[in-house]
């Protein structure tokens, strides 16, 4: 793998290198002493994903804050009453105080006493209402052999249950009427305590409007002391009543023992006998004294009538309003936009997890490091993606800007082939990919337009064969290939590039008859004779069946991996099949090497750590871009650099 020492040295790090290295996103094991730290291959995934991280964030915020603004704001409205302390002292007033104050909080929050205030607040019903509600339909008459009568209530199924519980917590999917909805909402809605130790009880209702709130705590509390008062006059009318009907009474008996005295005198005066004087004097005693007794007792029920006159008129509850609820300006419930802050916060976490669950599943090959340990072959450079017009012809492109990151990226690979070249001699380099659209073509054409710059003779030979599903099939009908002599007529030299390029590609083949003894591989051994580096730009691996017998034929192989889209598992498959035909005598993959393509410098990030703890790219996402193919042999060659590299 190719790494630059801080003080620019190429250095190439060996084929055989350790694998078990930990890649960009902090997958691998760490028997690597080198590799650079979790937390810094945390905050790369991260940066790599900030666009959608910063698109969740944003989407949870604006829907918390939405939802926060849809969100009515609750008023809360305290009405306040006081206990009247009871007589005497001592702590027994004290427990009783307790005890009363205890009652009262009991009896205001009662579903008896908001059931009357929820009757006085709700509006009048229609007189005919109750005419207009349906019928009850008639009883259906008991079964005699203890069969279910029809129309009987069945058990209810599943889903009939299920809306059932779902109606205990949905009011309105329970089928109840609008009166006990009122009912249950004002029971949810008010609040009745005790301030600290005090005699004072207060009374609170929320809802969404003010002026409701206010009347309807107002409401409770005077509803509950008029109350009290309506019972306690009720029961001194019933006193006041019972009074008079015993002073009725009274006053009969007063004139009956009155009426019984004046007829024993009228006996004592027509007695004629000593002894008859003496009983009816004994009687008119009797008499007197029980007529004294009753109109005592009658006396006793006018003093108690009129007493209860007097407190009838002043008759106090125990309890009063010591203030009425004010309607509030200041909403009680929290600020809702109070919950943006935490909801951004969790949407940026929520975002941030996502991220890391993505980068743990993409599984596309991102830097040198990553390439070498997954795949097992050196990466020896990468290639960056630059707009397109801006290289135009490759040749000028080097010779005009060599400090160009592209013409540093040429020349880098360019000095890594040539390290790795151990031969004397001309020598075949083969560029392919496992898929198309990877940058092989790109590759090719500005690997050759730098050999040639340094003089070298170079060839570029054009073998991007269409797959055989895009072939034409007159093509498939052709059986044989051209000759020796035919191909090497085809050879033309390309000014733009200042090499020869030979274009077989698009000759209506069968690519399979190029592979021939006398055909291809026999045409490369004479050519190595005329030329210093043959470059052919080969089909894809998995894309073509015929791409997989080309290794044979080179000394040198660079296997494009697009930056950020080639994915491992397909890179892998395409190398096993390179190593499965490659030649006899030669079955490793020791002189091929891993190039990436289509590199986004603006978004590369540097994380220490490489193989050897050198700096390595460690690049962020980029959008895979179509690779244009080399241009076929024509009367006027064209530049076969493509648009967008």
């Amino acid at each position: 793998m190719r790494v630059l020492n801080p003080d620019g040295i190429l250095r190439l790090a060996e084929a055989g290198g350790p694998k078990n290295l930990a890649d960009d996103r902090g997958h691998g094991s760490l028997q690597d002493p080198t590799a650079p730290p979790a937390f810094l291959h945390l905050i790369q995934a991260l940066l790599r994903r900030r666009w959608m991280i910063l698109a969740i964030a944003t989407a949870g915020t604006l829907f918390a804050a939405i939802l926060a603004l849809l969100v009515p704001p609750q008023y809360t409205a305290k009405a306040q009453l006081t206990v009247e302390r009871p007589s005497g002292a001592g702590q027994a007033s004290e427990r009783v105080l307790d005890e009363i104050i205890d009652t009262h909080l009991a009896l205001i929050a009662s579903p008896d006493h908001l059931r009357h205030v929820a009757d006085s607040l709700r509006p009048p019903q229609p007189e005919n209402a109750e005419a207009a509600a349906p019928a009850a339909p008639p009883s259906q008459p008991e079964a005699t052999d203890g069969s279910p009568p029809d129309g009987a209530k069945q058990e209810p199924g599943f889903i009939q249950r299920m809306m059932q519980r779902l109606a205990v917590w949905i009011p309105a999917l329970s089928g109840r009427s609008e009166a006990d909805l009122f009912l249950e909402n004002l029971f949810r809605k008010t609040q009745v305590i005790q301030e600290r130790r005090s005699r004072l009880i207060t009374v609170a209702f929320t809802s969404p409007d003010p002026q409701t709130a206010a009347t309807y705590a107002n409401r409770i509390a005077e509803a509950y002391v008029d109350s009290l008062r309506r019972q306690m006059e009720e029961d001194a009318a019933e006193r006041l009543k019972e009074i008079d009907r015993q002073i009725a009474a009274a006053r009969a008996e007063v004139q009956a023992a009155q009426q019984a005295v004046q007829d024993a005198i009228r006996r004592r005066v027509a007695a004629s006998s000593p002894d008859a004087a003496a009983d009816a004097d004994r009687e008119i005693r009797d008499l007197t004294r029980a007529s004294r007794e009753t109109v005592e007792f009658h006396d006793n029920l006018l003093r108690r009538r009129t007493e209860l006159k007097e407190a009838q008129a002043s008759i106090r509850p125990g309890i009063d309003v010591h203030s009425r609820a004010a309607v509030p300006t200041w909403p009680s419930s929290h600020n809702p936009l109070l919950f943006v802050i935490p909801s951004a916060v969790l949407s940026l976490m929520a975002g941030c997890w996502l991220a890391l669950i993505l980068e743990r599943a993409d599984r596309r090959l991102r830097s040198e490091r990553e390439v070498q340990r997954v795949l097992g072959i050196p990466c020896i450079g990468h290639l960056p993606r630059v707009r397109a017009g801006t290289i135009g012809a490759p040749r000028l492109h080097i010779l005009n800007h060599p400090t160009s990151p592209y013409s540093e990226a040429v020349r880098n690979i360019a000095a890594a082939l040539q390290a790795h070249h151990t031969g004397r001699g001309s020598r075949v380099v083969l560029v392919t990919s496992s898929v198309a659209g990877e940058g092989k073509s790109t590759l090719a054409t500005g690997l050759s337009a730098y050999f040639g710059t340094l003089g070298r003779r170079v060839l570029l030979i054009d073998l991007d064969i269409l797959p055989a599903s895009e072939r034409e099939p007159a093509a498939l009908a052709v059986c044989r290939s051209p000759s020796r002599e035919q191909m090497r007529a085809m050879i033309a030299p390309q000014p733009e590039l200042g090499v020869d390029y030979l274009g077989l590609s698009r000759l209506g083949v069968d690519p399979l008859l190029f592979f021939e003894p006398e055909g291809l591989p026999r045409l490369l051994t004479d050519l190595r004779k005329s030329y210093d580096v043959i470059v052919v730009g080969g089909p894809p691996v998995l894309g073509s069946s015929e791409a997989r017998l080309l290794p044979s034929i080179a000394d040198q192989v660079l296997f494009v991996v697009r930056w950020a889209s080639t994915k491992r598992d397909i890179a892998e498959h395409a190398l096993s099949f390179l190593r499965r035909f490659r030649a006899v005598d030669e079955p490793s993959l020791g002189s091929t090497f891993a190039v990436l393509s289509h590199v986004k410098v603006k978004q590369a990030r540097l994380s220490v750590g490489g193989a050897d703890g050198s700096p390595v790219i460690d690049l962020g996402p980029v959008r895979p871009n179509r690779e244009k193919r080399l241009p076929a042999r024509t009367a006027e060659p064209a530049t076969p650099v493509e648009g967008s590299v």
